[in-house]
């Protein structure tokens, strides 16, 4: 779930991290040298992007502590671009924060406010409990730049999400939240506070998703 209040400073969508496994959803071609579609190509930074991010909600969560952010992180995450970080607790949502665009100076520095803002500011639920880290499964969205398009018709949700702009506010789905393509625009207009047949802008969110795997309990 992800309900944005403002263009530039958006807010929605256990243990040490032993087995990791990310999911590529494909960049476009207009975007192949954006940060996001760039961690395709680097695993050592897509790992350490979970791990940063896993590492600060269990740091905050355990202790109420703000995890410091270390100096030998790849390349990579020394970049700037939008960040979502999310996390599931079996196949239901239990948190998700983050910004459609950048709004600090690094990818790194980007990953540890939101998954900062998931463990302990996201109002929609509960905070999280200790006892939730290890069946927690954490995601790292990291976005390339919104697209402007006409409408939301044609969207590949294995591929794309939405975001739309109302008169409220901000809405957005992320790519693979719903299998559903006849649910990206509805549930987007839900979270930007916008009626069914009020006018809003569209944008195409494309995004590189890190994902934890399943644990065995």
């Amino acid at each position: 779930m992800h309900r944005i209040t403002s263009l530039t400073g958006i807010r929605a969508c256990a243990a040490t991290v032993v087995a990791l496994a990310w999911l590529v959803v494909p960049a476009s071609p207009t975007h192949a040298t954006s940060v996001a579609a760039r961690f395709a190509a680097d695993p050592v930074a897509t790992e350490a992007a979970l791990v940063l991010a896993r590492e600060t909600i269990d740091a905050w969560v355990l202790r109420h502590e703000r995890l410091a952010i270390p100096d030998d992180l790849p390349p990579l995450l020394n970049e700037r671009a939008a960040v979502f970080v999310s996390a599931m607790l079996g196949d239901a949502p239990r948190c998700c924060m983050g910004t459609l665009y950048p709004t600090r100076v690094t990818v790194a520095e980007q990953i540890s406010e939101a998954a900062l803002a998931a463990a302990g500011m996201d109002l929609r639920f509960p905070h999280i409990t200790p006892g939730e880290l290890s069946r927690l499964r954490v995601i790292v969205s990291v976005l390339e730049p919104p697209e402007p398009i006409d409408s939301a018709e044609g969207l590949d949700p294995a591929r794309e999400g939405l975001a739309v702009r109302g008169a409220k506010g901000w809405g957005v789905v992320l790519p693979r939240e719903t299998p559903r393509a006849e649910l990206i625009e509805p549930w987007a207009r839900i979270r930007a506070g916008a009626t069914p047949d009020e006018r809003v802008d569209y944008y195409r969110v494309r995004a590189f998703r890190i994902v934890e795997p399943k644990r065995d309990m």
